[in-house]
């Protein structure tokens, strides 16, 4: 399945969870200015979106970019908490980009939601990747069942000598301020049990 992000006609923002100055589409807009202004900031079910490897960007019907996702991040707003997504735009060459880029919107629905799930069939021989810890097999997300864990722990001890207690110290001495207190205010699901 990919993942639709209809983008509507261009406008200026300010305070922009993403540190951007415009939304939306307008004539002429690059690929790259496509998908800034469609990866983000949207109401996404996080679940789908793990599962998704490629994002559309639609403006006025019709596809003007197309990324593999690399990653989504979640985003505070005056409107709630939201999603953005990070990626690598494909290009000429790539069996996506040459069959969708500058063509009908191929997930057009009567929704008015701007965000819409589908599969497109050449996506289906790109579904596998390799697993991102780096053990080489094949999985359709980005680990293997039980590999985030193993990634995790052999960074832990290639970078911190095993130390658990090492990592978290270095983690809340990196992450900002204001990071640390939003995970200090997130209630941990192990105690309200």
């Amino acid at each position: 399945m990919a993942i639709r992000i209809r983008i509507g006609d261009y406008e200026r923002v300010t305070d922009d969870a993403l540190g951007r100055h415009s939304v939306g589409y307008f004539p002429r807009m690059t690929e790259s200015e496509a998908w800034e202004a469609g990866r983000g900031v949207w109401r996404l079910d996080l679940r789908m979106v793990r599962r998704e490897r490629f994002a559309l960007v639609v403006g006025e019907g019709r596809v003007r970019a197309i990324a593999e996702i690399t990653d989504v991040t979640a985003h505070g707003t005056d409107r709630g908490g939201k999603k953005a997504l990070w990626g690598t735009l494909l290009t000429a060459g790539h069996p996506l980009y040459d069959q969708y880029v500058g063509q009908i919107d191929p997930l057009n629905n009567d929704s008015r939601n701007s965000i819409a799930y589908g599969d497109l069939p050449e996506e289906v021989r790109l579904r596998a990747r390799h697993c991102a810890c780096g053990c080489g097999r094949l999985t359709r997300q980005n680990f293997v069942p039980g590999h985030a864990l193993r990634a995790v722990q052999a960074r832990i001890s290639k970078h911190f000598g095993g130390s658990v207690l090492s990592f978290i110290a270095w983690l809340d001495h990196e992450l900002p301020i204001e990071e640390q207190r939003a995970d200090a205010l997130t209630p941990d699901p192990a105690r309200t049990r």
